[in-house]
């Protein structure tokens, strides 16, 4: 199956598990977000890989428009009940592909992309492709998963998620994130790195995977290396997920 019908078919069974998903509804890097974009409430904004609509709604009070895209319509329908449900309408949604955006070019002051990057088949696409449709001095800002440097412990946790959910490619290190944003033309920088302790059966049960995929993951995480024990901060019941905010400028 291609990635992306397997993004539709994972993520389309789970939608209503993200409306109030913790890891996607709350967090303190959303209200971040509207300072590190410089945004000023004039400012159209695309929120790439929407999910739930949660970036479009937190950046929608800071913003004249906010467009939020996703693969996925039933995400799309349940960020719209979302919108209709806080009375926010300044934000639309609509199917769009992140390595294919469906704008022209320079229609956007800022760009986000939350926790669905490590989704997507070819980042670098994604990443020139925001450049293209950002305005000259416009901001993109990607917030996700992020994996260490160690090529190791790089590989237990990417094996693990994609045994979890099959639509994962890889969460990338933050040094790869810089060179592709650089090779894309943007000037980029880390604003912000922090971790997300995750309930692990709550992490793993939301993606439904098959029971024997279930132990397997159980397992690998029960016989996990000192070293990624330290990493991940994992004990008997959670496990922190590293993340990061990068800044992405396009050169005025």
């Amino acid at each position: 199956m291609e990635i992306k019908d397997a993004v539709r078919q994972q993520f389309g069974a789970n939608a209503a598990a993200y409306v109030t998903s913790s890891v996607h509804a709350k967090g303190g890097d959303l209200a971040m977000l509207p300072a590190l974009a410089g945004m000023t409430g004039s400012e159209q904004v695309l929120d790439v890989a929407t999910a739930a609509g949660h970036t479009a709604l937190a950046l929608a009070p800071h913003a004249a428009h906010v467009i939020g895209i996703d693969l996925t319509a039933a995400m799309l329908e349940q960020a719209r009940a979302l919108a209709a449900a806080k009375s926010v309408t300044n934000v639309t949604f609509q199917e769009g592909d992140a390595e294919a955006l469906p704008f022209a070019d320079g229609a956007f002051a800022v760009v986000t992309c939350r926790i669905a990057a490590h989704h997507f088949p070819d980042v670098e696409r994604f990443c020139a492709e925001a450049y293209r449709v950002l305005k000259p001095g416009g901001r993109l800002l990607v917030i996700d998963n992020v994996v260490p440097e160690d090529d190791g412990l790089d590989r237990f946790i990417n094996e693990i998620d994609k045994l979890r959910d099959p639509s994962h490619v890889r969460a990338y290190r933050v040094s790869e994130w810089m060179r592709y944003l650089e090779r894309a033309g943007f000037a980029p920088q880390v604003a912000h790195q922090f971790g997300i302790p995750m309930d692990r059966e709550d992490w793993l049960t939301r993606m439904a995977p098959a029971p024997a995929v279930a132990l397997e993951v159980r397992r690998r995480f029960a016989e996990a290396s000192p070293a990624a024990r330290e990493a991940f901060g994992i004990d008997a019941r959670s496990f922190t997920y590293p993340k990061a905010i990068i800044v992405g400028t396009r050169p005025a």
